[in-house]
């Protein structure tokens, strides 16, 4: 009898395996998206969307980076203010915007070129474009070389998933490093990193990881467009042209100059602006809600405060699911057999605190150690071991079993 009931066990662990296979093959068709209303929603969420947006409390400010707002200003604008900026002695400026031809305007042109030529440590744009057949980049795009040719250029790309512009842009990781006709570029915000304190960066890229999910910290003030906590500091244009800001705040600090709208707090700017996860509105979100440059700089505090977050593997998230659902098997399969009459609603009562503890603990260690474990497939082996076990005592066993191909012959009869 013992050694039937752990049969019965592997048995049932076997023919859940190849039923959960069995479906996935099928949804892999996308047959049943069309019935799927509530997953078209929730598609793009994570569990740790909550954690950023509402469990987390307020960060420090960053203090060692400062975000410029180029507005809409012509280049001879942003030379202008390149060059006050310049003046105040900061640690590295760093441009998130392209200036790929020359203008009719020549002389801003020219402004902004000599502007760029007085920095002494500048980061410029660039943008990996097309992967070749070994998944490196063949090109990259940057500003008109002969006039904008100076310090170093970094990739601004980031991982959304996105196909278009019309497409949800999602952002929670970034490349950190990319070949580029064999020759490595780095991320723009780890190369400014790198010119802030080179030893927090060489540790960073000794974690030998191709991707970083960002460790969010907040944004800017940006006059209610936003509930976020407010971690960035931002000038806009019309205060740095008018010399509205203390000199010692710009200071050995990292500067961006980047789009934030066409003054801060423009809540009809739609240009270079992502979803985050800091969205309050995480389930069906309607409104991006943070401009490129300062997902930038939040990937910079994460490599400045050395606060990273570190993920469960795949292979680690296999084991943990097949072992939970092996000692499910076990559990409903007592109750099976030991209280028939109370396995429905047992099993239904387990599967629910079950789920709601997986879930639970995975926003606790998220929160509270900043290590992302993914609780996702455990949950599914959860929820569908209770009807799935039914089936195989029902079905599958009665098959092989003398009383139940009786009870099918007598039906037959009928």
């Amino acid at each position: 009898m013992f050694k039937r009931f752990w049969l019965e066990t592997i048995y049932g662990l076997f023919f859940i395996l190849v039923l959960a296979f069995l479906v996935s093959q099928v949804t892999a068709f996308k047959i049943f998206d069309v019935f799927d209303p509530i997953g078209a929603v929730f598609e793009d969420m994570e569990s740790t969307d909550i954690v950023f947006s509402q469990l987390r409390e307020d960060p420090l400010a960053e203090e060692n980076l400062i975000l410029i707002n180029i507005g809409d200003l012509p280049r001879s604008g942003i030379a202008d203010m390149v060059n006050i900026i310049n003046s105040a002695e900061p640690k590295v400026i760093g441009m998130d915007m392209v200036f790929k031809y020359p203008k009719e305007d020549t002389l801003g042109d020219l402004k902004l070129s000599d502007a760029f030529s007085r920095v002494e440590n500048l980061v410029m744009y660039s943008k990996l474009l097309n992967v070749d057949d070994d998944d490196d980049f063949d090109s990259l795009e940057v500003s008109y070389p002969p006039l904008f040719g100076y310090g170093e250029t970094a990739f601004v790309n980031f991982i959304t998933g996105a196909a278009d512009q019309d497409d949800l842009k999602m952002c929670r990781e970034f490349a950190v490093s990319e070949s580029v006709k064999g020759q490595e570029e780095l991320a723009f915000s780890v190369k400014i990193a790198q010119h802030m304190d080179s030893a927090k960066v060489a540790r960073f890229l000794a974690r030998d990881k191709d991707v970083e999910v960002i460790n969010y910290r907040g944004n800017i003030f940006d006059y209610g467009a936003t509930e976020y906590a407010i971690s960035y500091f931002a000038l806009d244009w019309y205060q740095v042209l008018n010399m509205e800001f203390a000199p010692e705040l710009i200071k050995d600090k990292a500067v961006i100059f980047c789009y934030m709208g066409s003054e801060l707090g423009d809540r009809k700017a739609l240009d270079d602006k992502y979803f985050t996860p800091l969205n309050k509105n995480y389930v069906g979100k309607t409104h991006a809600d943070m401009f490129g440059g300062v997902v930038h700089a939040n990937a910079f505090s994460m490599i400045m405060s050395e606060s990273y977050i570190n993920e469960m593997s795949e292979n680690i998230g296999y084991i943990l699911a097949l072992v939970i659902l092996y000692l499910n098997i076990v559990l409903f399969t007592v109750i099976y057999k030991v209280m028939p009459k109370w396995y429905d609603g047992l099993s239904k009562l387990i599967q629910l605190i079950e789920a709601a503890a997986l879930f639970s603990l995975g926003l606790f260690v998220f929160n509270s150690f900043n290590y992302k474990i993914d609780t996702t497939l455990s949950i599914v082996a959860v929820l569908i071991v209770g009807d799935a076990l039914e089936v195989f005592f029902g079905v599958f066993v009665n098959l092989f079993t003398k009383e139940g191909r009786k009870e099918l012959r007598e039906l037959k009869k009928l």
